[in-house]
């Protein structure tokens, strides 16, 4: 029963630890991404976003399988986009 205990502790003390570690990690991350490390979002690409978004969605993974994200991909290319 001890050990059940401290097992219990022990999960519960890492999930906090990793609950407050995760917004600062998400914090650097975006942070990157407005410095270069990812892709910047133009009114273009938000445009091309908006539309590939809208047209996937008509191809639910769940009834279409992989149709979905080809679509998707096929239409970011369109528009000169990386997906």
């Amino acid at each position: 029963m001890v050990t059940l205990q401290k097992t219990l502790l022990a999960l519960a003390l890492g999930l906090s630890v990793a609950a407050s570690v995760a917004p600062a990690y998400a914090k650097e991350r975006a942070q990157a991404s407005n410095n270069g490390g990812g892709y910047p979002i133009t009114a273009a690409r938000a445009a091309a976003l908006r539309e590939c978004t809208g047209r996937e969605a008509q191809y639910p993974e769940y009834l279409w399988g992989v149709t979905e994200i080809q679509v998707y991909r096929a239409c970011m290319a369109e528009h000169g986009q990386p997906e």
